[in-house]
């Protein structure tokens, strides 16, 4: 996905808020077609906000990432 997208994915107001995480909270991205065009890769950003990394817990917060991944899958089947 490209910046605007991830930042909006990540919970990022802004573009240029993401891009400056990008090195740290975020990764960089996956691939780099121009100085222009990159592309980040929806399981990169999630394991590094980890999400899905407790899958066995039945917390509120469990439940509400497996409910989210399950919107996620329907939209790409």
């Amino acid at each position: 996905m490209t910046a605007d997208i991830a930042a909006g994915d990540c919970g990022e107001k802004h573009v240029e808020d993401f891009l400056e995480r990008v090195g740290t909270a975020y990764p960089q991205p996956r691939v780099v077609d121009t100085t222009r065009r990159k592309f980040w890769y929806r399981d990169d950003l999630d394991r590094a906000m980890n999400i899905g990394a407790v899958e066995t817990a039945s917390s509120i917060g469990a439940k509400f990432r497996n409910k989210i991944r399950e919107k996620r899958n329907d939209r790409t089947a």
